[in-house]
């Protein structure tokens, strides 16, 4: 219930004010003058004041005046005459939020003061967000109130302390690298560097140079030597994501700077000592590589001390609200055009999504949103209307389908399942073929077939 101060000198006004105040469900508080107005102030906390503007001794302008200098979060409308407006807009400058005029129907203080309530509740939101941040619900800029989320957040917290190896895995757009970011910047190593590579995005030559660097000369456009990612995180921590794409022959090299925690360069003979922590992720199932043989047990067993499996979004829908208020938040746009929530009917079709693309997809959703949207509130979304959680497209034969072959039917049922996983796993050829259940190979072969290019299907 809101506290709501009336201020006014008539007797009949004011006893016609509370009672419409007290019949809307506030909490009513009168004073009959400006100076009694000053002193339930200073007694009581109220959500609004309302207050005559003529009045004998302290007026509606000073005391609107001393509301702001003394209780910000007050706010005050004001009751004028009609050919005080001009005064009345000079006072809001002062410090008021709003005016009504007189003779005034019942409708039009409602509207107001509904107009002020709102804002007050926006504002609420807003400050129980800061403080469930305070209170653990945002860990290193990963917001959540799940249980599940919870679980994890403890367990970041616990391996901060330490040196081993964490292997986090999770479906894309889960938070993966923040997870091993929060656990870097809160662990012994964060006053050094925090270095990030994403295996599947270089070939397996390019990868061994981008992470063990090269000496001058030590291939054709070596014109300078350079630090590679494992020398740059020494003292720090290396991030390595999708590792399930990296080769067996860069998994051995890797395995010994891990066990002999030194390394060579390219086209170098010099032996450098590194130390850092390994985090590594994966959005597959990694005991799939293992049993086709294309991850090695040991490698496997090296970097997989400690795993941390992160929830879709999907299985934390309770963190929904807190993420988009979140998002809204930071968002330039939306500040700059005050875009606070998004309305009750879009909240219930989002609860309903599955966001297979979990926190990323959401991101990328309400960016849409913000762009189109025309006022404080988001009144409509672009979600898919069918899913691709499960990689692939439904398989029912549409009524234009019926005049193919049965060969021709599979091709494009085939074509539709493959660019239905591409897309899950953003053009990802080793996590699409682990779910596929084919090699590399045959995917590739088949993708030829279709005319699908993995770059197509980066970040959609």
């Amino acid at each position: 219930m809101y506290n709501i101060l009336i201020v006014e000198d008539h007797d009949r006004l004011r006893d016609q004010l509370g009672k419409f105040y007290e019949q809307e469900g506030f909490r009513v508080t009168t004073a009959s003058s400006g100076e009694e107005g000053v002193e339930k102030l200073a007694q009581e906390k109220f959500s609004i004041m309302v207050s005559d503007v003529q009045m004998p001794g302290l007026d509606g302008f000073q005391l609107a005046r001393h509301v702001r200098e003394k209780y910000p979060d007050t706010d005050v409308i004001l009751i004028t005459a009609f050919g005080n407006v001009k005064q009345a807009v000079e006072a809001m400058k002062l410090g008021a939020s709003d005016y009504i005029t007189k003779p005034f129907q019942p409708e039009a203080i409602r509207l107001v003061s509904e107009k002020l309530i709102e804002k007050k509740r926006l504002q609420e939101e807003v400050r129980e967000l800061r403080i469930r941040v305070q209170d653990g619900q945002n860990l290193e800029n990963i917001i959540s109130k799940s249980p599940k989320m919870s679980k994890v957040f403890d367990l970041i917290r616990s391996l901060a302390a330490m040196d081993s190896g964490v292997m986090i895995t999770g479906e894309t757009g889960t938070g993966k690298e923040l997870v091993a970011r929060a656990i870097h910047n809160l662990g012994r190593r964060k006053a050094k560097q925090f270095v990030a590579i994403n295996c599947g995005a270089f070939p397996d030559t390019l990868l061994e140079s981008e992470l063990f660097g090269y000496e001058k000369g030590a291939f054709t456009g070596a014109v300078q030597s350079r630090a590679g990612k494992i020398e740059v995180a020494d003292g720090g921590t290396l991030f390595l994501d999708e590792i399930e794409t990296m080769a067996l022959s860069m998994q051995v090299k890797l395995l010994r700077v891990l066990q002999e925690r030194e390394l060579e360069r390219l086209g170098g003979n010099r032996k450098l000592k590194v130390d850092m922590r390994v985090i590594a992720a994966t959005n597959v199932d990694l005991s799939l590589c293992l049993t086709r043989g294309t991850l090695r047990e040991d490698f496997y067993y090296r970097i997989n001390v400690i795993p941390i499996q992160l929830p879709p979004l999907r299985e934390r829908l309770e963190d929904l609200p807190l993420l988009i208020n979140h998002i809204l938040e930071k968002h330039p746009v939306a500040r700059e055009r005050a875009i606070r929530q998004v309305a009750p009917e879009v909240l219930d079709q989002m609860l309903a999504y599955r966001w297979p693309g979990n926190v990323r997809e959401l991101e990328n959703i309400l960016e849409r949103a913000i762009v189109k949207c025309q006022g404080s509130t988001i009144t409509d979304v672009d979600l898919p209307v069918v899913s691709h959680q499960l990689g692939a497209t439904s398989t029912y034969i549409a009524s234009n389908d019926r005049a193919l072959t049965l060969k021709q039917w599979l091709l494009k049922s085939e074509k539709e399942y493959l660019r239905g996983l591409l897309m899950k796993h953003e053009g990802s050829i080793s996590a699409t073929a682990v779910e596929a259940k084919v090699d590399n190979k045959t995917l590739y072969r088949k993708m030829k077939r279709h005319g699908l290019q993995k770059e197509s299907f980066k970040e959609m």
